[in-house]
């Protein structure tokens, strides 16, 4: 495995949310993902109610501002400080958030494990609870 590897996990990861891509999504996400939030309220959605959720996760527009991404071994962690225009089940979800990704090796691929999603300016997360 090459960091060429962990990159493309990267990109079809941001890919799958942008274009609600499900198929992408099934691929790329651990079987035991979940999206964990501590601000402004603690939720965590995991992997089958994130996939439900994200037809209805429409982002208009996505900027990295800054990313980090240490590797050791089978394991990976991705933090980024992430700009983002969005509508999540009908309710603006547009803000500046610090997203960190926990990305396992499973045999020949990276797969996401888990993303810590914290928003600097953006309201509650709507469908979460």
């Amino acid at each position: 495995m090459t960091g060429q590897d962990l990159d493309a996990a990267l990109a079809d990861f941001r890919r799958c949310v942008n274009e609600r891509d499900h198929s992408t999504a099934e691929r790329v996400l651990d079987e035991h993902f979940a999206l964990v939030l501590v601000q402004p309220t603690p939720v965590e959605m995991p992997r089958d109610r994130w996939l439900d959720t994200l037809e209805d996760y429409v982002v208009h527009s996505w900027e990295v501002e800054e990313q980090r991404v240490d590797v050791d071994g089978d394991v990976a962690a991705v933090l980024q400080r992430v700009r983002m225009r969005a509508t999540v089940l009908g309710q603006d979800r547009s803000g500046v958030f610090v997203i960190s990704d926990i990305w396992r090796r499973r045999g020949d691929e990276w797969r996401v494990w888990r993303r810590h999603s914290t928003p600097l300016s953006a309201g509650v997360m709507p469908g979460g609870g």
